[in-house]
């Protein structure tokens, strides 16, 4: 039973940690996208000559300032802490020679992405953006038990209790379009074929209304799976990467499967994950704040609240 609480605990700890991600990602994608709005403002210009007008309703018009203070107002103070934090971060990094190899941030992107059936982690956000955040989250949780020892003999004893946690099974990054009748289904191969794209397929014809509006994106599937066919399994391991499937019968009908990625399953060693285990003991040490705010002051942070409002 204590194991199984400490098991519990474990992947609680690393959801966390990837939701704060998540956090981050959908900040940044969000900016990302209301700034790129620009290119669309001066399509708008030739049209109309005014490359403030964005849109109108009626008699009022919309500009690209009303646009960005709106923008501003929602996501600018949190965008604003963030932005803090990953600098202070990086000096605070550069001060105690603090330093997290590639291979610990594709090892943790890969326990990550893997972990979550249905998320933002699936859409066209680059790997690099992603790495970056975790990068990031990785030299906070370094920096904040720098002064924490953990004994080798405890580490070795929580890999031992716990190695189910860091066995990955082979798992496949899927999308679907799922239709009543096999000749409809036929007819989304013809039109894969002639070179349509699968997500805008899936949101214009998939009857699983849950996942159309996501492009059909199903996220990651491995044989502990549930809430999908084993067919869907059986199907994924046939195709490559960036392919599609003949059509799968399933209990609603026709579905066209995509594989976006296959991610290999892997048995970490106790040395691949040591470092990972000594920082989850560590922060267990730890009290109070647990961000990057307890370095603001030895960074020389200053808040300007007036223009940050």
């Amino acid at each position: 039973m204590k194991q199984k609480r400490r098991l519990k605990q474990e992947w609680i700890w690393r959801i966390i940690f990837g939701l704060v991600i998540i956090n981050c990602l959908t900040l940044a994608i969000v900016v990302k996208q209301g700034f790129s709005l620009k290119e669309a403002s001066e399509a708008s210009a030739f049209v109309n000559g005014d490359s403030n007008h964005l849109a109108s309703v009626g008699d009022t018009v919309i500009t690209r300032k009303d646009m960005l203070k709106e923008l501003e107002g929602m996501y600018g103070q949190e965008m604003l802490t963030k932005m803090i934090n990953n600098e202070v971060v990086k000096q605070m990094a550069k001060k105690y020679q603090v330093e997290v190899s590639d291979q610990s941030v594709d090892r943790e992107w890969k326990m990550i992405k893997t972990m979550y059936s249905r998320s933002p982690l699936h859409t066209n956000t680059s790997d690099e953006l992603i790495k970056e955040q975790i990068r990031s989250g990785l030299l906070l949780e370094e920096l904040l038990i720098k002064d924490v020892t953990i004994p080798e003999e405890q580490l070795k004893s929580y890999y031992e209790e716990n190695k189910a946690l860091y066995t990955f099974e082979d798992a496949y990054h899927l999308s679907h379009i799922v239709l009543e009748k096999e000749k409809a289904a036929k007819a989304v191969i013809k039109e894969l074929k002639d070179g349509s794209n699968f997500s805008s397929l899936a949101m214009e014809v998939s009857t699983d209304e849950i996942t159309a509006n996501q492009g059909g994106d199903i996220g990651f599937l491995t044989h502990e799976s549930q809430v999908y066919p084993q067919a869907y399994l059986t199907e994924a391991k046939k195709l490559k990467e960036k392919s599609w499937s003949e059509p799968v019968k399933v209990d609603e009908g026709f579905a066209v499967l995509y594989l976006h990625e296959k991610v290999e399953g892997t048995v970490y060693s106790y040395e691949d994950v040591k470092d990972q285990i000594r920082r989850h003991l560590a922060l267990e040490h730890m009290d109070g704040s647990m961000d990057a705010s307890i370095f603001w002051e030895e960074a020389g942070v200053e808040w300007n609240v007036s223009s940050a409002e």
